[in-house]
């Protein structure tokens, strides 16, 4: 009986002893999981924490980088072959980060100028003016005629004559084209207001055209017709090279305000031309007035 007693103790002891093993076991193997949980949520925090301050590196270096001026292709911006580009992409830059409204005045972003029956020009406003062709009489704001003289000797020698059909436009004249205009839809039965309006989409009045700052020109014929010359062809493909783009296109007319016209150039400078025509951009898509 004893014995037998003695061996059912020694038998506890045992599984006591194996429990106790089993436990210590499990304890040390929650531990361990334990302890890498913890080193792995720390790795995983540090690298967190370093991406974070990679990314806000980055940001800052792509922000640098968006500062930053491209080189300027030919066309200066105001006239003189021998000035710096790099004013002129600076300003043009800079009036698109800002999306302001560029007055004529300005004397470094004149050549970004919006002008419109919502943005007329200053009253008696008259720029200096000069001859781009010298056997023609159209005349335009002297700061561009350099340019223009670049792009036409550059067409010639392509076989493509720019003529100069009208450039700077006095107020009296662009009065009376205007109201010609108007005239024109009310003898078609529309009343006065309807006619005005019509009459804006064609020719803007006195003192909101580009003609009346001289920075504008219409080249060959005020035609439709001559989007099917190979000088428009030539325009189309070349004219950014010298800072004029076609100010009023097809496809922007819900933008503009204005019906398309082939024929109506408009001088921005060589950067803003050249991002204009890369990216199908007309002058309020540019400057982010839109």
């Amino acid at each position: 009986m004893r014995g037998r007693i003695m061996k059912q103790i020694e038998i506890s002891r045992k599984t006591l002893k194996m429990k106790t093993i089993l436990a210590a076991i499990l304890a040390g193997t929650l531990l361990v999981l334990t302890v890498g949980y913890l080193l792995t949520k720390d790795k995983s925090a540090q690298r967190n924490k370093t991406l974070g301050v990679t990314e806000a590196v980055t940001g800052e270096n792509s922000e640098e980088e968006s500062t930053e001026i491209p080189e300027i292709i030919p066309g200066t911006g105001n006239g003189d072959e021998e000035s710096t580009s790099e004013t002129t992409s600076s300003e043009a830059t800079t009036a698109r980060a800002r999306a302001k409204i560029i007055p004529i005045t300005s004397e470094k972003e004149w050549f970004l100028a919006i002008i419109s029956e919502q943005y007329p020009l200053p009253d008696k406003y008259t720029p200096t003016l000069a001859k781009p062709v010298s056997s023609n009489q159209t005349e335009l704001d002297a700061r561009i005629v350099n340019d223009y003289k670049n792009m036409y000797e550059a067409a010639k020698a392509a076989d493509c004559i720019l003529t100069p059909y009208s450039g700077y436009h006095s107020t009296s004249f662009q009065e009376t084209s205007y109201t010609r205009k108007v005239n024109s839809f009310v003898s078609q039965g529309f009343s006065e207001e309807e006619a005005k309006s019509k009459a804006s989409h064609k020719v803007q009045p006195a003192g909101c055209s580009e003609h009346n700052a001289g920075i504008a020109v219409d080249i060959v014929s005020a035609s439709t017709d001559f989007e099917n010359t190979k000088e428009f062809q030539w325009l189309n493909e070349n004219a950014y090279k010298f800072g004029f783009v076609l100010r009023y296109p097809k496809d922007k007319e819900a933008i503009t305000g204005i019906d398309y016209q082939p024929w109506h150039w408009r001088y921005v400078g060589a950067y803003a031309a050249k991002e204009m025509y890369e990216n199908n951009l007309c002058l309020e898509e540019y400057l982010g007035i839109v």
